[in-house]
């Protein structure tokens, strides 16, 4: 094969195509993302895609995003707009496509548009669909970089970063087998959120009261304890004219509620109640005659709870609870994301309620840091905003075009006839040493001895012929 393919790298230098897209990927992949992001709490259980198609020189021809679960693909809505322009030009994804409906139609809008280089934010971080698009584009004869892989920097870094923000949810929920969630809460400048009489409207001003309708319409869900429904009864509506509406749950281990709530009205959207098994059964029949759903659990806790949800499918929750339901959520570790209204005013009050209750720490020293803090003034208060715990990489470390020329210099990494198994997430990683397979091997006495995969055999050869008995056991003697 001819060393001059257009596919071809053979060196650590990056190829003057390559070096043009470094330059200006960070501005069109934060553009995607930032698409993206307009269709928060639409798409749900599935990503949010945007995309930036720019002609040769850089400029933008088109531009489209995912609006909601079941419309059209960002990549088709983008060259649509662009129109000829997208012939010989470079569409900029801040995710790699990979939905069951709009996965084809992606990579096949793009084909046909006539672009010749796909720049992707971020590989798709579900298993089953990662890499499933770079390689058909690729085997299109389409030129792909990943950020993070083929082009590196500091502003590639910042741009990957924005991608995995605004999939933030799917990409924790696919590492943690938990939805995503957020604790919101709003205190007073001497970290109170209510009085010490339990009254607590309105600490925030409007502004900041909108912005939770903003938060509560990108979630599936929101989140309460029975403390909440009793003081405040809240309706827990986004209240933004139309749209999304997150279901609403109230968990709560007694069931001590009101047969009177807001939240029992579900004329615009629904109530599930989460309790301790054998609560209240009467009061279980009451909630039920009027269509609420109730759910029991052998032992009521956040992560038991948010588990639940993962698995009938639920992406985000906003949690806008107390401070003692807060406190479990957090020791429960399934608290991702804080959003923190701070607003002017002092209320005092030794037995004012606070927004976290008891951690058991003793020592600042134990404290725990927010990650990534961000700070904005949103009317006369402060959000102080930051993730409990880091988004997960989900994205593997692929073998660069550099390290398969290495290993077999007379192949390039996209010629379709070839497979690479050099990683267990590879479409061939069965045949990977490292592959969870086991395998059986006939050891020295003529038995045959079991090893858990290929890999574990490769290594155990190291010590055939050691006279040691720990050596021997290793090597199935």
């Amino acid at each position: 094969m001819a060393l001059s393919s257009p596919l071809m790298r053979v060196s650590c230098s990056p190829t003057p195509a390559a070096a043009a897209t470094a330059t200006t990927a960070h501005i069109h992949i934060r553009r995607a993302a930032e698409l993206a992001d307009k269709s928060a709490g639409f798409t749900s259980p599935h990503p949010n895609f945007g995309c930036v198609i720019a002609t040769q020189s850089g400029k933008v021809a088109g531009e489209g995003f995912l609006y909601a679960q079941g419309t059209r693909p960002a990549e088709v809505l983008a060259a649509e707009a662009a129109g000829n322009f997208s012939r010989r030009g470079t569409a900029y994804l801040n995710m790699e496509p990979g939905d069951c409906h709009g996965d084809h139609a992606a990579v096949s809008a793009l084909v046909q548009a006539g672009i010749e280089r796909v720049v992707i934010g971020l590989r798709h971080p579900l298993q089953h669909l990662r890499g499933n698009s770079i390689r058909a584009l690729r085997s299109e004869g389409l030129q792909v970089h990943v950020l993070g892989e083929d082009l590196s920097g500091k502003l590639i870094e910042e741009a990957r970063k924005s991608c995995l923000l605004v999939n933030a949810p799917l990409i924790c929920r696919a590492a943690s087998r938990v939805p995503f969630s957020v604790l919101k809460y709003a205190m007073t400048l001497d970290g109170k959120i209510a009085a010490s009489s339990g009254h607590a409207s309105w600490i925030s001003s409007r502004t900041s009261r909108n912005r939770v309708f903003e938060l509560r319409g990108r979630s599936d869900a929101v989140i309460v304890g029975g403390n909440t429904v009793r003081r405040d009864n809240p309706r827990l509506t986004a209240r933004h004219g139309g749209g999304h509406m997150p279901m609403r749950i109230v968990m709560s281990q007694t069931l001590d509620l009101p047969e009177e709530a807001n939240l029992w009205d579900f004329s615009d959207v629904s109530t599930i109640v989460v309790t301790q098994r054998g609560a209240r059964k009467r009061f279980q029949k009451f909630l039920a005659s009027k269509g609420i759903e109730v759910v029991e659990f052998d032992i009521l806790n956040p992560r038991e709870v948010m588990e639940y949800f993962h698995d009938r499918g639920y992406l985000s929750v906003l949690w806008e609870c107390g401070g003692t339901l807060a406190a479990a959520a957090i020791s429960s570790g399934v608290i991702h994301k804080v959003f923190a209204f701070v607003a002017p005013k002092i209320i005092g009050g030794k037995n004012a309620p606070t927004p976290v209750g008891e951690l058991g720490m003793v020592e600042m020293s134990q404290a725990l840091d927010l990650i990534d803090v961000c700070y904005e003034q949103v009317g006369p208060d402060m959000l102080i905003s930051g993730f409990l715990q880091p988004i997960p990489d989900a994205t593997p470390v692929i073998p660069s075009v550099d390290e398969t020329y290495e290993i077999d210099p007379s192949v390039t990494p996209y010629e379709s006839r070839i497979i690479f198994f050099y990683k267990t997430w590879d479409p061939y990683g069965a045949f990977s040493n490292f592959s969870p397979h086991a395998i059986k091997m006939p050891n020295a006495s003529g038995d045959y001895a079991t090893w858990l995969s290929v890999e574990h055999y490769y290594q155990a050869q190291k010590f055939v012929g050691v006279d040691d008995p720990v050596a021997r056991d290793c090597v199935g003697n």
